[in-house]
């Protein structure tokens, strides 16, 4: 019997939060999705998720849905999440985000590190009312360059949508079959780049900071970054030769949308 007729086992996650006035209200947790609000003695409030798994294969199942009520809130991970190779279906991760009377969002999730032979469907679905913000902030990494690991070819369809009342006004999408470094390597992909991160926000509270962005961007040898706004939100991109420089890259513009340029214990840690 080879590997792809054995019945491997697979993880299974399930997370719903609620969170109203600042105040955890509801928190279910099942398999191997986790979650925590450290007390970091901030004015923020900060929720942690954590896949005890230590990672995403083929076949894995999550399913996340946060609902955020007149709050203020940072979302991040405890560690990055890893793409591992697998056999057999991809795996699935679906997240459901709703906003409402006039919360905050921040989602800023550590990196998600696409393994060599790496096989996952995303999607992840924001709905805000109309006086609510986000914030929100995913990067991407093609291969570990720090040890050495090359990412040659993978299977990864991602998808997000925002909504304001139902209405979508922002969707992004990479929607490709079995993809390859030599396509990603090309002038109009990443251009020897193996490392990437787009920031979208929505909301009056954020775009009022936008006037003086363009001195939070990072533009040297191993990072490229700009943005554009239009329609009542602003989109940022950064390329960078590894997750290493994007970091850097990153805090250096989250920094211009927090006060005093403190950016969230959760980030960092």
């Amino acid at each position: 019997m080879n590997i792809s007729q054995k019945k491997l086992e697979k993880s299974r996650g399930r997370l719903e939060i609620k969170i109203k006035d600042q105040n955890l209200q509801k928190l279910y947790q099942q398999g191997s999705s986790k979650a925590l609000m450290p007390d970091f003695h901030e004015n923020l409030k900060q929720l942690m998720l954590i896949n005890t798994a230590g990672g995403i294969t083929s076949g894995d199942e999550y399913d996340y849905k946060f609902e955020i009520d007149s709050s203020k809130i940072c979302i991040s991970t405890q560690a990055a999440e890893k793409i591992y190779s697998g056999f057999g279906n991809p795996a699935n991760l679906e997240i459901n985000v709703n906003l409402f009377n006039n919360s905050n969002l921040f989602w800023l999730p550590k990196e998600l590190i696409l393994f060599n032979n790496c096989n996952l469907k995303r999607k992840i679905n924001f709905n805000l009312s109309k006086d609510s913000n986000l914030l929100l902030c995913e990067n991407i990494i093609f291969g570990r360059t720090s040890m050495k690991e090359e990412f040659e070819k993978g299977y990864f369809l991602d998808f997000w949508n925002i909504k304001i009342d139902d209405k979508l006004i922002h969707s992004e999408a990479i929607n490709t079959g079995l993809f390859e470094k030599k396509y990603l390597n090309s002038f109009s992909t990443l251009n020897n780049n193996s490392a990437v991160a787009t920031i979208v926000i929505v909301g009056e509270k954020f775009l009022n900071k936008v006037d003086n962005l363009s001195k939070s961007l990072t533009n040297n040898e191993n990072t490229t970054s700009n943005y554009s706004n239009w329609d009542n939100k602003l989109i940022l991109r950064f390329l960078s030769k590894d997750s290493y420089n994007l970091k850097f890259a990153i805090d250096k513009t989250l920094s211009y949308f927090f006060e005093g340029s403190k950016i969230p214990k959760i980030w960092n840690i």
